[in-house]
C-alpha cells in the first residue's frame, strides 16, 4: 500500500536516477528515489519517501530546493514544499512536483562539437534540466535531509569530446576523483580555459566536465558515471549519463575545440 501526492508550483521563490548524498536520516524513514524529468514546459520532480520501519511514521512535512548543477551550492530556490503523512511500515509515499522549466536555476551550460555557425546536422536536442536537488523532511523521529546532483549530456562517437559546466563552492581545497567511466568513453575535469582541472582544485573552483566515446560506441548507448568531490570529508556524488548520439556529418571548426578534441583522439 503507498500514497502519492501531486503539486503544480506556479513560481520559485527567488534567489535523477542519481546516487543520493544522504545526511542525519534514521532508518523510520528514507527517501529512496529523487529524479525528475521535462515534460513539456515543465520539470516533473518525483520524491518518494519509504518506511523501512517496524511503526507508523508521524504526520510530518517536506520542501524541496533547486540549486545549479555542481557540489555544495546554497539553494537558490524552493521547489515546493509539502505534508508527509504517517506511512505504515513497509509502504511508501509519493511526491511529484511540476515546475516551469523558467523558474528553475539555469541548466548547466553545455559545449558540444556539432554546434556552432557551420552546423550541418546534429543530435536531437537535449532537454534536461541539469542542476541538483535538495530534499529537507522534518518528521518526529525521523528528519532527514538528501541531495541530489544529475545532469545529462550528448556525445557523437568518434568526433572529440562534450562538455557540460559545473560548480563548487566548497571553502577550501576538494580533492575529486571520476568513478563509473565505461568501455570506449572517456572523461575528464577540466578548467575555465579547458586546460587539466588540478587536484585538489582550489575554493569556489567551477569548470567542465568533458566526455568523449570511441567509434567502438554504438549510437544509443549510454554511461552514467560519478564526479565526485571531498570537502572536509563529506564527500558529494555529481552524477553525469552521457548518451552517445548520431550528429552526423558535422563541418570540423576552428575553436577551442582543436585542443579539446586532441586530448580524446
Amino acid at each position: 500500500m503507498h500514497s502519492r501526492m501531486r503539486t503544480t508550483i506556479l513560481l520559485l521563490g527567488a534567489a535523477a536516477c542519481c546516487l543520493l548524498a544522504a545526511t542525519a536520516a534514521r532508518a523510520e524513514l528514507q527517501v529512496t528515489t529523487v529524479e525528475w524529468e521535462t515534460v513539456g514546459a515543465e520539470v516533473v520532480f518525483h520524491v518518494q519517501f519509504y518506511n523501512p520501519g517496524p511503526a507508523p511514521t508521524e504526520l510530518g512535512n517536506g520542501e524541496v530546493h533547486a540549486q545549479e548543477y555542481g557540489a555544495f551550492l546554497p539553494n537558490a530556490g524552493t521547489i515546493g514544499v509539502f505534508v508527509i503523512p504517517p506511512i505504515e511500515p513497509e509502504s511508501f509515499f509519493d511526491v511529484f512536483l511540476d515546475v516551469p522549466y523558467g523558474a528553475l536555476p539555469p541548466s548547466a551550460g553545455e559545449i558540444l562539437p556539432w554546434l556552432g555557425p557551420t552546423k550541418q546536422f546534429g543530435c536531437s536536442p537535449d532537454n534536461h534540466w541539469d542542476g541538483n536537488v535538495d530534499v529537507i523532511w522534518t518528521v518526529p523521529g525521523a528528519p532527514g535531509q538528501v541531495n541530489a546532483h544529475h545532469g545529462t549530456l550528448q556525445v557523437c562517437p568518434g568526433y572529440g569530446a562534450s562538455c557540460i559546466h559545473v560548480v563548487t563552492a566548497c571553502p577550501g581545497w576538494a580533492n575529486w576523483w571520476l568513478a563509473g567511466v565505461c568501455q570506449g568513453w572517456t572523461a575528464m575535469l577540466v578548467n575555465e580555459d579547458f586546460t587539466p582541472a588540478p587536484n585538489p582544485v582550489p575554493p569556489g573552483w567551477s569548470g567542465h566536465v568533458c566526455v568523449s566515446a570511441d567509434a567502438t560506441v554504438p549510437f544509443g548507448a549510454q554511461c552514467c558515471l560519478a564526479l565526485n568531490f571531498n570537502c572536509g570529508g563529506v564527500v558529494t556524488p555529481v552524477n553525469l549519463c552521457a548518451v552517445a548520439c548520431d550528429c552526423g556529418a558535422v563541418a570540423e571548426e576552428s575553436t577551442t575545440w582543436g585542443a579539446i578534441k586532441s586530448m580524446y583522439r
